[in-house]
Order: C-alpha cells, then sequence, then structure tokens
C-alpha cells in the first residue's frame, strides 16, 4: 500500500493526479492531506506531493477536453468533502477516457446537489442583508467549500471595493482579494486579517 499526502486543495488533487499519470498509478493507494497524517499507516510506503500550480492548470484543461460529464460536478464532489481517494479515482478515469459507473454518476449528482443548495443559501443571505454595506468581510460557517464558488458573485456585489475576503469559520479557511487578484489561504479563527474590516455576526448554513 502506498499512501499519497498533499496539502489539501483541489490544485493539489490535480497535481497528484498529473504524478499518476507520469508513473502509472499503483493498484493500492491511499490519499490524505498533509492535517490527516495520524490517519495514515505509519508502515506503508509514502509520497509527499507538493502542489504546483501550473501543473495542476495543464491538467484541468485535459481533464475538460476528455470529460463525458461536467468536471465541474466532480469539482464539487471534492468541495462537498467526498472521499479524496473517491475523486481522484474520478479524475484518473477521467484522464484516462474511461467511462463512470451509474453508482459513481448517482454520487457526483448528489454532491453537486448539496453544494448547489448550500451555494444558493448562502447568496440569499449576502443579497439581502444590508450589513453587506457595512463590511468588507463576510464571515459564513458552513462544512462545504462553498466559498470557492461565491468569488464571481461577490466580486459584482462588492465592485466599489477594492479589497474584501469571504472567511468560511467552519473551515478555518479564508478568501481574499486585492491587488485585483484573489488569495486562498488557512487561518487562525481568532486572527483578524483585515484591521480596518467590521466584524459581521457569523450565521450558520447547511450542516
Amino acid at each position: 500500500m502506498k499512501n499519497y499526502f498533499y496539502d489539501g486543495t483541489f490544485n493539489g488533487i490535480l497535481t497528484l493526479l498529473n504524478s499518476l499519470l507520469q508513473n502509472s498509478a499503483p493498484k493500492n493507494f491511499e490519499v490524505f492531506s498533509v492535517s490527516n497524517r495520524n490517519q495514515a499507516n505509519l508502515f506503508d510506503e509514502y509520497e509527499i506531493v507538493n502542489t504546483d500550480n501550473e501543473v495542476a492548470k495543464h491538467i484541468w484543461i485535459l481533464l475538460r477536453g476528455n470529460s463525458s460529464i461536467g468536471t465541474d460536478q466532480v469539482y464539487k464532489s471534492f468541495l462537498a468533502n467526498e472521499d479524496e481517494k473517491f475523486v481522484l479515482s474520478l479524475l484518473l478515469k477521467i484522464a484516462n477516457n474511461k467511462e463512470l459507473s451509474k453508482k459513481e454518476y448517482i454520487q457526483i449528482e448528489k454532491n453537486a446537489q448539496k453544494i448547489d443548495r448550500e451555494k444558493n443559501r448562502i447568496l440569499s443571505y449576502l443579497r439581502y442583508n444590508a450589513q453587506l454595506n457595512n463590511s468588507t468581510t463576510l464571515y459564513i460557517q458552513s462544512k462545504y467549500k462553498v466559498e470557492f464558488l461565491l468569488t464571481k458573485t461577490i466580486r459584482q456585489l462588492y465592485a466599489h471595493h477594492e479589497e474584501w475576503q469571504i472567511v468560511n469559520s467552519y473551515q478555518n479557511h479564508c478568501i481574499q482579494f486585492n491587488d485585483n487578484k484573489f488569495t486562498s489561504k488557512k487561518v487562525n479563527p481568532r486572527e483578524k486579517e483585515m484591521s480596518t474590516s467590521i466584524e459581521m455576526n457569523a450565521f450558520k448554513l447547511a450542516v
């Protein structure tokens, strides 16, 4: 058994996929975020895969050209905290032009529906909450990584702001927008990312 460790990001998964395609995926392997390395068997062979954003971009373009099912739906499975090995197995099949099973299609659809519902709930709150005018920091609490799907809409809502951020306090994750670009990073739940921002009351979404 071989264990692969990655940084927990989707670009990390794509970088790992490239490694498996280049070196032939072993028959038996497991995938772990480095933050969950204690779950792995210490006696197994292991490899730490460092994320390469350029490689990830190349692989994503390849997948979108091969897929008979929207790769965006597989991405939503990742955002829905689906098992990393399951997500990677889907991407391996797509990269190799193999058909997905009916069971896999059903699971992908379920995950996509969960993420779409969660995204819509958040956007409904943001569009109708008057507090948006008083803060450049949006606090959400969601077990899903939906903040990655909010950036386009939030950028439109915040067109008059040069910088803002979305903090998912459940995930301890933050997406910042400044200098006309996005930055994604883990945060300390007590850390103030922008000292000039006014903190909004956290609200709880799908559990």
